[in-house]
């Protein structure tokens, strides 16, 4: 698929194997040398929880590691083999799933015991994700079982501030689906299943691959992200995040007319309230772009890819703990350089827009003259990264991503603020706009926020 095939996956990717219980670390002879131990940047890729590793080029985490921060990508098992959950494996461990994310909070005590030999803090933790790896960030830290202290999160495409988790019971009747989609009796035995080779265990395009977290009782005990929000787990935790313009779900549509059909549909009550027809204008030429750049701003809801759920969250932590919960908000536009051959293909800005991942590059400061080749780099990529990764290094060290050389970053508190990346920098924490009030309260009925009283 592309990009991700040309723009990533350039080299193939590595072969897959059951020996994945391992993190690599990137660190200087400055850093080990000095006497002043560094924060430490803990990644966790993306993919879902079935694919990818964490050595992919968009996320080298050289640049972090020049600045003073010593970077741990983690892998984990992930799949079949990190998620899969049976009636029989629960009969004999008590419950079954979560292996993946059993396998992060691992890694996680070898941090905390180990990375002083690195250079690095074990008591100045921020833990980052994009995509999947959001996913296994906020779920780790919301995990009973995870009693490693984590200062700060970096969460790319994916706050999943209303992530459900399946049940228990559900999971099994998957795992056991998934068996049978396998072409193996679903009571197969335990003994049986560990004796067949891995790779025959396999079947990414089976509907019932595993993949999802479940609500086990042990590692994970909330219903839902949101409910261990509101239970005060991420109360003393700052959060960074954000999303990319073109990742937020949207209707499609062609015309005028099918556009405020739709969103009539789509906003209820608000509609009228709003004057939707009035307070946005789009005629058969803009309806399908404007709507969707609503989706990324505020009235699309994929796993928290909308620009005002990131914002509300920053006012809803601000709120509830009396602005002890710092939080940072960033809406990605940039446009990756497109060569002519992209033109009207797949990869192609009209067709990407600020493609899922792509902020990677410019966050990391990852990209390189030839790396990817495809990508023919500008002036303004090249600063635009360097400025990214020095927001997110700032934010890393301290809890605040403003700096010397920078354009201000205004919190998301009360005012929701954010900072827009893309052709230039913008920032914003100015009074709402009507348009902005509809997609707040849009959001807080979509999304469940609380009302302030």
């Amino acid at each position: 698929m592309e990009p991700y095939k040309t723009d990533i996956y350039y080299d193939g990717v590595p072969k897959m194997s059951e020996d994945c219980l391992y993190l690599n670390v990137m660190t200087t002879e400055d850093s080990l040398s000095s006497t002043e131990k560094k924060p430490v940047y803990v990644w966790f890729h993306g993919g879902g929880l079935n694919s990818c590793y964490t050595f992919e080029p968009e996320g080298n985490g050289e640049a972090f590691a020049k600045n003073g921060i010593v970077v741990v990508t983690v892998e984990q098992r992930l799949g079949v083999f990190g998620y899969l959950s049976l009636p029989q494996l629960s009969e004999e461990q008590g419950q079954s799933g979560n292996y993946g994310l059993m396998d992060q909070i691992k890694a996680m005590e070898w941090i905390k015991e180990n990375i002083a030999n690195f250079g690095g803090d074990p008591e100045n933790i921020t833990v980052g994700g994009q995509s999947g790896g959001t996913s296994k960030a906020v779920a780790m830290v919301a995990s009973p079982k995870m009693d490693v202290e984590v200062d700060r999160l970096i969460l790319q495409s994916g706050l999943n501030y209303d992530w459900p988790f399946q049940t228990q019971e559900s999971a099994e009747e998957i795992g056991t689906a998934y068996l049978g989609d396998l072409g193996l009796d679903e009571a197969t035995t335990l003994e049986d299943l560990r004796n067949m080779d891995a790779e025959k265990l396999i079947d990414s395009t089976s509907s019932n691959y595993p993949g999802s977290m479940n609500l086990d009782g042990l590692y994970v005990t909330y219903e839902s992200i949101q409910d261990s929000i509101n239970d005060g787990v991420f109360d003393e935790i700052s959060v960074l995040s954000g999303t990319n313009m073109g990742e937020g779900s949207y209707p499609k549509v062609s015309t005028a007319d099918d556009f405020y059909a739709q969103y009539k549909e789509l906003l209820g009550d608000l509609y009228d309230e709003y004057d939707f027809e009035n307070l946005v204008k789009v005629d058969d030429n803009t309806a399908a772009m404007v709507s969707r750049q609503l989706g990324t701003y505020g009235l699309g809801t994929n796993v928290s890819r909308s620009l005002m759920v990131n914002r509300l969250y920053g006012k809803t932590m601000s709120e509830r703990t009396d602005g002890k919960a710092v939080n940072y908000t960033y809406l990605f536009s940039h446009a990756t350089p497109e060569s002519m051959s992209d033109l009207g293909t797949d990869r192609g800005w009209a067709n990407q827009w600020a493609w899922h991942t792509g902020e990677m590059w410019y966050a990391f400061n990852s990209l390189r003259e030839g790396v990817p080749e495809v990508r023919q780099w500008r002036d303004w990529d090249y600063e635009l990264a360097e400025k990214m990764n020095q927001y997110w290094s700032n934010f890393i060290k301290t809890g605040d991503p403003n700096g010397d050389g920078l354009a201000f970053w205004p919190e998301a508190d009360e005012n929701m603020g954010y900072i827009q990346l893309g052709n230039g920098i913008s920032t914003h924490d100015e009074e709402l706009t009507d348009l902005e009030k509809l997609m707040m309260d849009y959001t807080v009925n979509c999304f469940n926020f609380p009302v302030a009283d």
